[in-house]
């Protein structure tokens, strides 16, 4: 056993260290993470509001949704400024990322990317409403070509808003193209500006005013660009590119990322990267932040718009039902080791563990290169995520539709984000039974190691 870690030792750590270290997809994942904390005021507001109104709804309660309504349209308002500008936030982290590895003006290249993504967007919002105990032909005469931007359409009335910004392009929907497109304005800008085809002014000009100068050249490069490219790619396939893109990458991908393969495929990389001592979360980021990320958004957007949930699996899920699986380990212990040693950790560890934070069991124990702890490490996670899927998929709980903190304990996690469903905590509390049992004989051999070595 041990020559066979050692073997997947060598040939895993330098493929996770070049993953881990590649500047773009740290760029990538730190753009993702930055747009936390305006994404989780939008979702705690959010999550207040299903507190308030679903929770009670739930039960036939009127009086606490009446009462609190005023809260309720604040929270409300409060959400219009993060989930559904979502793109724009990751775009200006994205653009100052990249412009740090390159060592130019961040806040300028930040502005090019959200820039150069607007441009590749429509520009007019349609809005349909359907026409009752009217003849829309009759209206449809009337109207003719007098109102522009007003139109019949059979049974509808289209009504169409021109110099607008469609908030479904700017939410998650549009996160692959924002990706596409700001990577490749933001490295025109970057590269113009190293080649310093730049406005020269003379030495006397405050850097304040210089500074933003210098972008000026760059800034209208990349813009072009995408620019041109945007008019080419409109007139060759009559449709926006977020809409091609949307169709041809990011529908089917986030499609397959929804399959029991992907899901499981996911939490055994996690977990084979944390066994070597890699950090899995972070080796993932990027694939996480890219998939299951945009899922996680797309079903806020669903839960807030009260439209059906789009997708079952989402990056809140595996926190939600799996990533708690080692406090199987420290129940274990703290129930029959007898080793001085094992329990010293498990009790050190239990609390970090209430709030996900597993470091200290994992490495004090250690589960790290420990040839005994890899079955159960791998084992417990893939069979609570095995249970956690099919559990979602056959609707015996709800989807995850809220975006919850990581640090949220096991069990109440899976009561929030799933918007207060009381079968979560059920499957949280068999998830935490499976990941006892799986761990259970290991640790008796582990136990007896450790007196042995006693």
């Amino acid at each position: 056993m041990a020559s066979l870690v050692d073997r997947w030792q060598e040939r895993l750590m330098p493929i996770a260290n070049k993953v881990g270290n590649q500047r773009f997809l740290v760029a990538l994942r730190d753009s993702f993470i930055g747009t936390m904390p305006v994404i989780m005021a939008g979702s705690f507001a959010l999550m207040i509001n299903a507190f308030l109104a679903d929770l009670p709804g739930q039960f036939g309660n009127t009086f606490i949704p009446q009462t609190f309504g005023w809260l309720i349209d604040i929270n409300y308002i409060l959400f219009k400024g993060s989930i559904p500008i979502v793109v724009f936030l990751f775009l200006f982290n994205f653009g100052v990322n990249i412009a740090k590895i390159y060592k130019v003006d961040t806040v300028s290249a930040g502005l090019v990317a959200v820039a150069s993504y607007v441009i590749t967007i429509a520009n007019t919002v349609t809005q349909n409403f359907k026409l009752e105990n009217v003849d829309s032909k009759a209206l449809a005469g009337l109207l003719g070509d007098k109102l522009q931007g007003v139109a019949v359409q059979g049974e509808e009335l289209a009504v169409t808003v021109r110099n607008a910004i469609p908030l479904d392009q700017i939410g998650a929907k549009g996160y692959f193209t924002g990706i596409i497109i700001g990577f490749v304005s933001v490295i025109i800008f970057c590269k113009v500006m190293n080649r310093n085809w730049t406005i020269k002014l003379p030495d006397s000009v405050p850097p304040a005013i210089v500074k933003p100068f210098l972008s000026i050249i760059p800034a209208a490069i990349a813009m072009y660009v995408v620019a041109i490219a945007t008019y080419a790619f409109n007139q060759l396939t009559g449709e926006l590119m977020i809409t091609w893109v949307y169709k041809v990458l990011q529908a089917p991908l986030l499609n397959m990322s929804q399959s029991f393969l992907a899901v499981l495929i996911i939490v055994i990389l996690n977990k084979i990267f944390w066994f070597f001592g890699l950090h899995g979360g972070n080796v993932l980021a990027p694939v996480m932040s890219s998939l299951f990320g945009v899922t996680m958004l797309a079903n806020l957007e669903a839960y807030r718009a009260g439209t059906t949930i789009p997708y079952l699996w989402t990056d809140n899920s595996f926190g939600a039902f799996v990533w708690f699986d080692a406090i199987g380990l420290a129940i274990s212990i703290l129930w029959m080791a007898r080793s001085r040693h094992l329990r010293e950790v498990a009790k050190l560890g239990i609390f970090p563990m209430v709030f996900n934070i597993g470091e200290p069991v994992m490495y004090g124990v250690p589960i790290v290169l420990n040839p005994i702890m890899f079955i159960p490490f791998v084992l417990s996670p893939v069979l609570m995520v095995t249970v956690a899927y099919f559990a979602t998929t056959m609707g015996l709980v709800a989807p995850v539709t809220q975006n919850v903190t990581w640090v949220m304990p096991p069990v109440l996690y899976g009561f929030f984000a799933t918007a207060f469903d009381w079968r979560a905590i059920v499957l949280s509390l068999i998830n935490i039974g499976i990941s006892t049992a799986v761990y259970y004989p290991f640790v008796k051999i582990a136990d007896k190691q450790q007196e042995m070595g006693a």
